[in-house]
């Protein structure tokens, strides 16, 4: 029969190879445990999740950034620490610091995700983020996101214990989880009522954080709103200019029109009264002619 640690060990070697290669590493590893005639061992490693593209960046974080994970757990402490003293300056300051850790934590998995060759999604990436918080006020979850065999993401839901059920690759039967850093000599402890005191008040500062954040998220909208609105009604001022533009436009293209009009009609009344100013010429050179003609004949009657 197989024994934890064998499975344990197949675990850590499957949920550290590329996401894309898992199922084909978990069946190769379920044919030789069959070819070596141990059925047990061939079941439980073919039982073994597909960890979700959210959950195998996390184990990536835990196997290769322990010191990172530890400086969240070390933020967690102080957060509650903060939140038993009532330092609300204090707890302002960590807020922001824990905003700053998340999203570098979130960053390193991005990157390591796109060197990897999977670039994460903005899905994906925001399930890390709710891990790595649930992690932070939550010392069950933060075992779990450093054991290395996360197979779903987590979330915190209020002043609630996280949900860790089925969160865990082997973990019902693997007994405690085995996180990695500093604090794998300690987290196999069972905590402490002191230990949920914390964890349920750091919960409450977050519950508190995020109503904050959800006033000013609503101040937002309001003054986004009220922008919007300025905006629109500068926009049907412009309309309106350039409606008495276009009327005054066409005002003023009408009038040229008929400028132009005139100016064709006062062309041909002037080309007409030249010709008739050069046929009047004409008719008056002709009578001039007539009237010398007439002249000599005269002068020739009187001559005779």
């Amino acid at each position: 029969m197989a024994s934890d640690r064998d499975v344990a060990a197949i675990a850590a070697e499957l949920y550290a190879a590329p996401l894309g290669d898992f199922t084909a590493a978990r069946t190769a590893r379920v044919r030789a445990a069959r070819e070596d005639g141990d059925r047990d061992l061939a079941a439980r490693v073919g039982a073994l999740p597909k960890p979700s593209a959210a959950a195998w960046l996390i184990d990536l974080l835990a196997r290769e950034h322990a010191e990172d994970l530890d400086r969240l757990d070390d933020l967690g402490s102080r957060l509650r620490a903060a939140q038993e003293d009532g330092d609300r300056t204090r707890l302002r300051e960590l807020t922001t610091e824990r905003r700053t850790l998340i999203a570098e934590l979130a960053g390193i998995a991005a990157d390591r995700s796109e060197q990897t060759g999977r670039r994460a999604s903005a899905s994906v990436l925001e399930e890390v983020h709710q891990t790595l918080q649930a992690a932070l006020v939550d010392h069950d979850a933060a075992a779990a996101m450093r054991s290395g065999r996360l197979v779903r993401s987590l979330v915190a839901e209020g002043l609630d214990p996280v949900d860790l059920s089925a969160a865990l690759a082997v973990g019902d039967r693997l007994g405690p989880i085995a996180p990695v850093g500093r604090h794998a000599r300690t987290a196999a402890a069972p905590p402490d009522r002191d230990e949920d005191a914390e964890r349920r008040k750091a919960a409450e500062a977050r519950a508190e954080e995020t109503a904050r954040a959800a006033r000013e998220a609503r101040r937002a909208a309001e003054d986004a709103a009220a922008e919007a609105e300025h905006a629109a009604a500068e926009a049907d001022r412009q309309v309106e200019e350039a409606d008495d533009l276009r009327a005054q436009l066409e005002r003023l293209q009408q009038r040229l029109d008929a400028a132009e009009a005139g100016r064709r009609a006062a062309q041909a009344a002037a080309g007409t009264a030249r010709s008739a100013a050069a046929a009047a010429s004409a008719a008056a050179e002709d009578a001039q002619r007539d009237a010398d003609d007439a002249g000599d004949a005269l002068d020739r009657l009187g001559a005779s």
